[in-house]
């Protein structure tokens, strides 16, 4: 039987040249396909450059903070998809598309997670402007302090050993031939208890203007004064300052700290200010009024100072001798060495707190006080303890208002606090022009997915593969 060799060829060839077909349609398929995602993806990104540029002024213009504007959250789905749909028609390619739905989901505002995504913003802002030189600058102005803070124990120590070496001497009473003289903490003490704000300001107009706390936590502790006349208030008052002088996590909390200080006012800061005065103090603080915020600002301040002024004046031969006959003559005959020697330590205290109310004075009118005082440096007598009055002493070089609200904010406990009470004053600052804003709907991170629908490449009126469109589906997230 004769084969027909010349058909077989025929068909095995045209059998292969239809492979051959079949693989160029699929490669021109795929770069198609490649290459219309890829114009497709363009284009999606240029609508999430539109987005983001819909964010919210006012806030961007006051605290160099971004989100997205809550009136444009209401129509940022409808907005893309006709931004998507106006790109992919007006093209002028062969690429065929059929916009779908447009989603945004996840969305974070700049308020969740605790207070982080505004954190992460504020370090953002801060980490080209936050020079290494402002971190050793400031902590070499309190590192004295620090050391001297470690001397309060010592302190209390000598107290102790004081008052025990009294003790042993009990039965002799410690006479004196000086007239009993005025006990001048009784007149101090009635000063403390009028509160800190008239103790420092005096007469000086204050700001009371209340506050909105939506985000923060409302502090609700009180300050009391101290009783010099009684030796455990001292002593309770001595163990909660060991507590609470701290500067843990110092570099990891300067970043906010130099923001709070370059986008919020504060009492000595001179560029004018509407609506609320001391924004700092509250970041300290947490009242819901401005006066209150104040006043615990400055309790804090006088606790700081009084660490370094108590170190000092135990320091002072001179001031111990004198408190010693001092004591000795308001308990005059009477005057067992047991009580001499109580007294005479809460009288050093006593000047201490009172020499720190006078650095805060200093400090209230924009002056500055040496971080560590000397002798040389220090302001108030016993005589003028019962009224506060002395020759007061700035100097050039040392420690500002500033300074000390920088150290507040760093030794604050609930760090996170000062992020939610940031977010009260932006949002009561911005509705001094925006009625309605709430920071909790200004979006700070978002996912936007676009679905879409591509027309496959025609070959002679057939589609390969076998599908007429193929589905697309892009996504993702932006933040601010």
């Amino acid at each position: 039987m004769i084969r027909d060799e010349q058909g077989s060829m025929s068909a095995f060839l045209a059998m292969l040249f239809l492979v051959f077909l079949l693989l160029i349609s699929v490669c021109v398929e795929g770069i198609y396909m490649y290459t219309a995602r890829g114009k497709a993806m363009g284009i999606y990104m240029s609508g999430l450059s539109h987005t983001k540029g819909n964010y919210q002024k006012e806030l961007a213009d006051m605290y160099h903070i971004y989100a997205m504007d809550p009136r444009y959250h209401k129509k940022i789905e409808t907005d893309f998809s006709d931004r998507m749909k106006e790109s992919l028609d007006q093209n002028g390619d062969p690429f065929r598309f059929q916009t779908g739905s447009t989603k945004i989901s996840d969305i974070l505002d700049l308020s969740a997670q605790k207070g982080e995504v505004l954190k992460y913003q504020i370090r953002q802002q801060m980490q080209y402007e936050a020079a290494g030189d402002i971190l050793k600058n400031l902590t070499k102005k309190i590192k004295a302090g620090e050391d001297q803070k470690n001397e309060l124990s010592g302190i209390k120590d000598q107290i102790q050993k004081e008052e025990e070496e009294a003790e042993e001497t009990e039965n002799e009473k410690t006479l004196t031939s000086e007239p009993v003289k005025k006990d001048p903490r009784k007149g101090f003490m009635k000063l403390l208890k009028e509160g800190s704000v008239p103790l420092i300001m005096g007469e000086k107009k204050v700001s009371d203007l209340p506050i909105n706390i939506v985000y923060g936590k409302k502090e609700t502790t009180k300050q009391s004064a101290w009783n010099f006349m009684n030796r455990k208030d001292v002593e309770k008052g001595l163990d909660e300052f060991e507590k609470t002088a701290s500067t843990d996590s110092f570099a990891s909390e300067l970043p906010v700290v130099l923001y709070a200080t370059k986008y919020f006012h504060f009492l000595t800061d001179t560029t004018k200010k509407d609506g609320i005065k001391y924004e700092i103090e509250y970041l300290i603080a947490g009242k819901d009024s401005e006066k209150e915020n104040l006043g615990m600002v400055f309790w804090r301040m006088i606790a700081l100072r009084f660490v370094t002024n108590a170190a000092c004046v135990y320091q002072d031969p001179a001031k111990e001798k004198e408190a010693a006959l001092l004591a000795a003559s308001i308990l005059g005959v009477t005057g067992f060495p047991p009580a001499v020697a109580v007294a005479k330590n809460l009288l050093l205290l006593a000047l201490a707190y009172g020499e720190s109310v006078i650095d805060v004075r200093n400090l209230a009118d924009g002056k500055k006080i040496p971080a560590v005082k000397t002798s040389a440096d220090w302001q108030l007598s016993f005589a003028g303890l019962a009224t506060l009055n002395c020759k007061r002493k700035p100097v050039k070089q040392g420690m500002s208002y500033e300074d000390y609200l920088l150290l507040l904010l760093i030794s604050q406990k609930d760090k996170r606090q000062k992020y939610f009470r940031m977010m009260d004053l932006m949002e009561q600052n911005i509705r001094r022009k925006v009625s309605d804003f709430k920071l909790d709907q200004c979006i700070s991170s978002y996912k936007i997915t676009q679905n879409l629908k591509l027309k496959k490449l025609g070959f002679g009126g057939m589609i390969l593969p076998f599908a007429t469109y193929t589905d697309l589906k892009m996504y993702r997230y932006v933040t601010y």
